[in-house]
Parts: C-alpha cells; sequence; structure tokens
C-alpha cells in the first residue's frame, strides 16, 4: 500500500507533498516512501540496520529512510521489475531533449510532469532474488531462505557486525563442500499427482494468471518437466544403476500427459453431454506452439538421451514403444519434420515401426452438427439459434 504525506496550506487545503516540491525532489521522496523495506516488520527492520551499521532507534518509517539511503544497504531499496513503456513519460523527455511537435503539451516543461515509469518497490534498477543468491555464492554464503536472509546476510558479511552470516561448507582446500546427490528412487505415483497440478491447475488458480503467464504456461511446463528429469532421472543415475524401469515410467508420466492431456477431465465433460449438442472443450492440452526452442533444445535431447541410455532396443520398446509413438504424433500436429528430424531417426533406429507418421485415430468421435439439424433446434427454440457463437458438435 502506497503512502502519502500530507499537510494543509495557509488557505486550509491538503496538498500532496510530491506536488508542492520540485520534481526531483519528489523523486527521493518516493523512494523513500515506497520501498521493498516497507515490507518488513519492525524486528527485521532493525536486525538490517544493525547490520548496515545504522542506528535501530526511532519509527518504522525512520528505520526504512535510514536503510534507503546507507551506504551499504541503499542498494537493496527496489526489488526488480522489468520496466513497462510510458507515453507520457516518454513524451515528456523526448520534448526535454527539443523533438516533438510544437506546442505540445511537455513542450518547455510546461505542465506537472509525468510519474515515474516505475513507482512502489519494484524498479527496473532494482536487484532480482537471482542477483542476491548469485552475491550470497561470490561471498560463501548459503543461498536459502526469502529475500530479507539473503539481504541481511550480505550486510552482515559486508559490514563484519549485526552477527556472523551462514556459510556454506567447505573443504580442506577451502572450496565449497556439494551437496551429496539424492540417489532415492522416484515414486511414480507422486509424480503423476506432481505433473498434473503442474500442467492442469485448477481453475481457482488460474484465473489469478496474468496474460503472459497463460500465453507462455506450456513453455513454462516444457522447461520444468526438463528439469525434472534431470533430478530424479540423470542425477540420480537409474539407467547407470539398471532401474531402466522405473526411469521409464518417470519419463512415461511425462509424455502422456503432453501427449493426452487431461483426459479425465475431458471424458467426464463428454460423458455428461453425452448425446448432446456441446462445444469442444479446451484447456486441456499443452500447446506446443510457444515452446518450440525448449522442445527442440532441450526436452527432446533428453528423450533421446534416455533412448540411447538404455540397455537394448527391445528394453525401450517394450517399456515406452507406443508412448513414444504416441508423443511423436501429438509434435507432428505442431512441428514440421525437419523440427523433429533428430528424434525421428533416433526412433526410426532403435523402435522402427511399420508406419510410424500415421495419426493415431481420436479419442472421442464427433460429428458436426447438419444445418438440418440446426433448423429443427431452431424450431423448437422459438426462433433462437443456440448454437450460434461457435464451433458444436455432437457426440455420438
Amino acid at each position: 500500500m502506497q503512502s502519502k504525506i500530507f499537510f494543509f496550506c495557509k488557505d486550509g487545503a491538503p496538498q500532496s507533498l510530491s506536488n508542492l516540491i520540485p520534481h526531483d525532489i519528489s523523486y527521493i521522496f518516493h523512494r523513500i516512501l515506497h520501498s521493498w523495506f516497507e515490507k518488513l516488520k519492525g524486528d527485521e527492520l532493525k536486525a538490517l540496520c544493525r547490520a548496515a551499521k545504522l542506528p535501530v532507534s526511532g519509527k518504522t518509517a525512520e528505520l526504512c529512510q535510514r536503510l534507503c539511503e546507507g551506504e551499504l544497504s541503499s542498494k537493496f531499496t527496489y526489488e526488480y521489475a522489468p520496466e513497462k513503456f510510458s507515453r507520457s513519460r516518454f513524451e515528456y523527455e523526448m520534448s526535454s531533449m527539443g523533438y516533438g511537435s510544437p506546442g505540445g503539451y511537455y513542450e518547455n516543461n510546461r505542465g506537472p510532469p509525468p510519474k515515474p515509469a516505475q513507482q512502489g518497490s519494484k524498479r527496473s534498477s532494482g536487484l532480482s532474488n537471482d542477483n542476491l543468491k548469485h552475491m550470497c555464492k561470490e561471498k560463501g554464503l548459503i543461498v536459502s531462505g526469502k529475500r530479507y536472509d539473503l539481504v541481511l546476510r550480505l550486510l552482515q558479511a559486508e559490514s563484519g557486525v549485526g552477527g556472523a552470516p551462514k556459510r556454506v561448507a567447505t573443504d580442506e582446500h577451502g572450496q565449497p563442500k556439494k551437496r551429496a546427490k539424492s540417489m532415492k528412487l522416484p515414486n511414480v505415483s507422486k509424480m503423476d499427482e506432481k505433473i498434473m497440478k503442474k500442467y492442469f491447475p485448477p481453475q481457482e488458480t488460474k484465473h489469478k494468471w496474468s496474460n503472459n503467464k497463460y500465453k507462455y504456461h506450456g513453455q513454462d511446463c516444457i522447461t520444468w518437466s526438463v528439469k525434472l528429469l534431470d533430478k530424479e532421472v540423470f542425477d540420480k543415475e537409474l539407467f547407470e544403476r539398471g532401474e531402466e524401469k522405473i526411469a521409464w515410467d518417470v519419463i512415461n508420466a511425462i509424455l502422456y500427459r503432453l501427449t493426452v492431456g487431461n483426459k479425465e477431465e475431458r471424458d467426464a465433460y463428454y460423458a455428461k453431454q453425452k448425446g448432446t449438442f456441446i462445444m469442444a472443450l479446451g484447456g486441456t492440452h499443452i500447446e506446443f506452439v510457444r515452446c518450440d526452442w525448449e522442445m527442440k533444445n532441450d526436452f527432446l535431447p533428453r528423450i533421446i538421451k534416455a533412448i540411447k541410455a538404455s540397455s537394448s532396443k527391445e528394453v525401450v520398446d517394450e517399456l515406452s514403444g507406443d508412448m513414444l509413438y504416441g508423443f511423436h504424433r501429438q509434435l507432428r500436429q505442431y512441428y514440421i519434420e525437419s523440427d523433429i528430424v533428430s528424434f525421428t531417426d533416433v526412433l526410426n533406429e532403435y523402435i522402427p515401426r511399420k508406419d510410424p507418421g500415421e495419426l493415431a485415430e481420436p479419442e472421442k468421435k464427433f460429428r458436426t452438427v447438419t444445418d438440418a439439424e440446426i433448423q429443427d433446434i431452431i424450431k423448437t427454440k422459438n426462433g433462437t439459434n443456440p448454437l450460434k457463437g461457435g464451433n458444436h458438435f455432437v457426440m455420438e
């Protein structure tokens, strides 16, 4: 919540402080009033002040102001966020450099200047959590915890006061010890639940998404799947340990959802609507349109690696032959053959099929509503067309 300071002028009308002082000075007040430090509690602010060699007395606003202006702590004032385009600010900056049409609103700096392109605690000049973790690694500090923990460790390490920061364990040569890999076999049933939760979250969660989150959900799912394969299959060396079946069970769980999507939701919907005129249900498949780079350069190479790491071609065919070709057919609907040629070549080499390019039959058979059927429905609905506004099908 953004706060403002008001005080009364002689005429009794309340005025904002930023409206009564020059723009460059008001920007400083905005910087103090709207910073990341305002999100913290009093005890957390005092701990940061101690680590930054600042006084810890006073109210919360005073502690935030000290941290914003402190020599060691000022760089942590803002969180990172990409800057959005501001047309009014662009026109103001261009007119101040002598550009723009004569008589423009911002010509000669007339009128109040526009608000900063970014306000609040997030700025393009701020530090992201990844930046803070990288800084912690360079100083030999652990990288776990929230943003407050990271900032506190960095301040403690730089100032030498406020407590000893947690450092990573080192070996006899002073190098950070590598954490031992978890070699526990993955639980495939829990893995499928995790995949379903990531790929097809509930509608309550989707309603909170932004447009970009919707558009790039498929890309996010492929990137997440790559990390899951690395963590549960390749880092645990399942193929080298002879656990091929479990390795392919994990891979098949991912391929199944990428191929058929949320089949359970579709089946329940179509069973409920059987024999009636319906619209095709959307949102139950992962779209590959915006994730071609991740698919070709990250995901498919790992599937090829798993195929080649298997003990024999017969094992691959037995454990995942049908699933691999089903996934291949799904890819052919989105990409041209040259995009997936390496994957196709490996399939033909290890598990050749008679006709690998033949598309499978659809899960459910639909037929388009005929014009005669539409006219019959319109007559029964007193001249209104209930099918207007979408592609409608009838379940066989």
